[in-house]
């Protein structure tokens, strides 16, 4: 009897999926962020992206598929960042003031990161991009929560009860985007105030937990 013949097997086929051993998704956010920093939303480019990370452009639009959903990513990944940042500052500080001194700090910080412009330019795609538009509403509804949870804490410390949190954390909230709206529009100092309106309302905190200490108890 002859012997039977192996049939010779082909080519190892790889079955859809992730590719293996490529760069992870981080690594690209990194470098998008790099490259957002230094040339802003409207000069940013996939082949900048991929030039700075060490990748082939392809796999950036594996990974998300458009230049927006990066950018989104890099948004995403800095905002809790300083989510984490700005949450743990209001624990670590007794004194609404205080509180105050150091978020006006951090403000002058992400100016110079370039978070505030991202966060602006991507505000302003989402005008006409419904998409972008929702994801930019679920970075900003954290801060919208965070901001309402001091002001309930403050309004409790200085015994407010004509207020909700719900209506000092949107005013609070307005007023800052308003403020980083004008800054990146190049609105001056001497023309918006802006700096100086910051310092005013310190001022005011200050002012508020000096009385609280003079006469304490009592709504307001």
């Amino acid at each position: 009897m002859a012997p039977t013949k192996r049939k010779r097997r082909g080519p190892r086929v790889r079955r859809p999926g992730r590719p293996q051993d490529l760069p992870g998704r981080e690594a690209i956010v990194s470098a998008a962020r790099r490259c957002l920093i230094r040339l802003g939303q409207a000069r940013l480019s996939t082949r900048a992206v991929a030039a700075e990370a060490g990748v082939n452009q392809s796999l950036i639009y594996y990974y998300f598929g458009t230049k927006d959903r990066l950018i989104l990513a890099v948004l995403a990944d800095m905002n809790q960042e300083l989510l984490k940042r700005q949450a743990e500052m209001y624990r670590g500080h007794e004194g609404i003031a205080d509180k105050w001194a150091e978020a006006c700090r951090f403000f002058e910080a992400d100016l110079r990161s370039g978070w505030v412009r991202l966060l602006m330019e991507m505000s302003a795609l989402g005008l006409s991009n419904p998409a972008v538009a929702a994801e930019v509403r679920k970075i900003n509804a954290p801060w919208r929560a965070l901001l309402e949870g001091v002001a309930r804490d403050a309004l409790e410390h200085f015994g407010f009860t004509t207020l909700t949190a719900e209506e000092v954390g949107t005013y609070v909230g307005c007023f800052w985007r308003g403020m980083e709206l004008d800054i990146m529009l190049g609105v001056p100092e001497s023309e918006g105030h802006h700096r100086g309106s910051l310092a005013a309302f310190g001022r005011f905190l200050s002012w508020l937990e000096a009385a609280r200490n003079a006469e304490p108890g009592g709504s307001r």
